[in-house]
């Protein structure tokens, strides 16, 4: 008995010795902010997967070095670099991908969500569990790595094979970045109440499309490495998906809903697009100019931070677009405890269609007060739209929640004065001047979309900047005709209609476009609502143009505007 009391004795003084290593005194000391948490090292998969390396994975791929010829290289993996390195997916499925077995939303029960009949409360739940089944049939093999800067590495999922779509790599200053893939978007700029002065990032995402959707991808990327370019309307088929997450250079102390959301380290360019200068006076800079002045920085610039996430369906109950689209927002300070960090976000809303204004009528003016009456063909979490707004300033026009023309759906990386299915209903093959229809009007120099009246008789459009009615050959395109095209639900795979009904009859607002060579067709060819498309052709066309003209081929920069979105 004395042995077991003494060897009892013995443990519990080491027990308290242990104790008294670790344990730390209290100390009362002032706030200060969290240094964040270096990831740990990530590791490139060596698994090829769905990516076959036929395109290029980035602008300045190694494997690609004609097409950064005389650019500075500012966009490859530097010495000692031990993190991701995006690899694009693209060995595209040659048959057709039947996936309805793995899509609960196509069930019998969400026929109410499109029924112009379903009360709004109903469409709201059915709205939110529909969006949910989508996001995560998207996550399923693409998170849960361990590690959000793996995350995402499609190549080698092993639930279901994700693809990218290839070229958009050709730009020097929106090209992928080699770490996830990431390509840049438009500014964005916020009134925020952090600051006075407004929030200015930029945003940059990637496109994840399911194996149905990649087979349509793959009618366009050859297997050769080269592009067909579509002469026909093209057209994905029911239950093809698409995903894609965008981030912020914009910090959780900017914009605090940003808290607690994934943040990827990115090989990215300046914030402030970068206003490179010829050094011969010319009016454009080179193309090996801009890779001069606008490097590209894996630390400068960064984190971005997921601040949107958007998701895109063909369905064919989505009566007349048979496109569902929606988009889910950052809400990091809400869902802090939700273990999945890609899931601390809040859906926004969902929308099937545009809610055509009537002839004569302004699409900022129709329908009438929708926060109250609804919409029939989208809805709108307007809790989540209160959540960002909550983080506004004082300019209103410039809040994260300002939602699109008259409340229609738009994310904050969106304009104000649109929606999400008016600038995908424009996407089309370029014709052979390398021209596309402008994604909003604004951006076309035309008459302006979503305009409003203030009190004072002032012509604004929802962004609070002037409005302005333009010509083109003589008449005059007033706000509603300018609405009645760019509101329209355009259908399925249909071309955009760029036509507008005058009081002096027709009038194409793209005035000589399309102009497809070999062809006589004078209506644009449908990418049926894939903007990333449009883009990708775009820049294979550019890479093929400065091919056919070695004197400029690699050095000039491209005359083409390319869509935003």
């Amino acid at each position: 008995m004395k042995i077991r009391m003494l060897i009892l004795a013995i443990l519990c003084s080491l027990l308290l010795a242990c104790n008294a290593q670790t344990e730390q005194p209290q100390v009362t000391t002032e706030s200060k902010p969290v240094k964040p948490v270096q990831p740990p090292v990530a590791q490139p998969v060596a698994d090829t997967g769905t990516c076959t390396g036929t395109y290029p994975s980035y602008w300045q791929d190694p494997k690609f070095p004609e097409m950064y010829e005389g650019q500075l290289v500012s966009d490859q993996p530097p010495s000692g670099y031990q993190g991701p390195v995006f690899r694009l997916s693209d060995d595209f499925p040659r048959e057709l991908v039947d996936e309805s077995a793995s899509q609960p939303w196509r069930a019998e029960r969400f026929d109410a969500l499109f029924d112009p009949a379903t009360d709004p409360e109903t469409k709201q739940q059915l709205g939110e569990e529909y969006s949910w089944l989508v996001m995560e049939y998207i996550q399923a093999g693409n998170i849960n790595s361990g590690n959000v800067e793996t995350d995402w590495d499609v190549c080698n999922n092993r639930v279901r094979a994700w693809y990218n779509i290839p070229f958009q790599t050709y730009n020097v200053l929106a090209g992928r970045e080699f770490t996830h893939g990431l390509t840049r978007e438009a500014p964005v700029s916020f009134s925020v109440n952090t600051a006075p002065e407004a929030a200015k990032g930029t945003m940059w995402a990637v496109g994840y499309f399911n194996p149905t959707a990649a087979y349509t991808l793959g009618t366009i990327w050859q297997a050769d490495g080269t592009a067909k370019i579509p002469t026909q309307n093209v057209s994905f088929a029911t239950g093809a998906v698409v995903g894609k997450p965008l981030f912020t250079t914009l910090s959780p102390a900017q914009m605090p809903m940003l808290s607690n959301l994934p943040a990827w380290k990115a090989n990215i360019s300046s914030p402030d697009f970068c206003g490179c200068k010829s050094t011969t006076g010319a009016a454009q800079c080179t193309m090996a100019e801009e890779s001069q002045q606008c490097p590209r920085s894996l630390d400068e610039y960064g984190p971005v931070t997921l601040l949107q996430f958007d998701i895109a369906v063909k369905e064919p109950r989505a009566r007349g677009t048979e496109w569902v689209f929606g988009t889910f927002v950052a809400d990091g300070q809400r869902k802090a405890d939700e273990p999945n960090p890609w899931n601390r976000i809040s859906l926004l809303g969902l929308m099937w269609g545009n809610s055509t204004p009537p002839a004569g009528v302004l699409a900022s003016a129709y329908p009438e007060n929708p926060r109250q009456n609804g919409f029939e063909d989208m809805v709108i979490n307007w809790d989540t739209v209160d959540m960002l707004n909550a983080y506004g300033g004082a300019d209103k026009f410039a809040h994260p929640g300002h939602l699109g023309c008259n409340s229609r759906l738009d994310g904050p990386a969106d304009k104000a004065y649109s929606s999400c299915m008016s600038c995908h209903g424009t996407a089309s093959v370029a014709d052979q001047n390398i021209k596309v229809p402008p994604i909003a009007p604004q951006f076309g120099g035309l008459t302006s979309e979503c305009a409003m009246q203030t009190a004072e008789g002032k012509w604004i459009d929802a962004s609070g900047v002037k409005a302005n009615i333009k010509s083109v050959d003589g008449v005059d395109i007033g706000f509603s005709e300018i609405d009645s095209i760019y509101f329209a639900s355009t259908p399925a795979a249909q071309p955009f209609n760029a036509t507008v009904d005058t009081d002096q009859g027709p009038v194409n607002i793209l005035p000589g476009q399309p102009d497809y060579a070999a062809s006589d067709r004078t209506d644009w060819i449908s990418l049926d609502y894939s903007l990333q498309t449009s883009i990708s052709i775009v820049q294979w066309m550019q890479w093929q143009q400065h091919l056919a003209d070695p004197k400029p081929a690699n050095l000039d920069v491209h005359t083409a505007k390319l869509p935003r979105r």
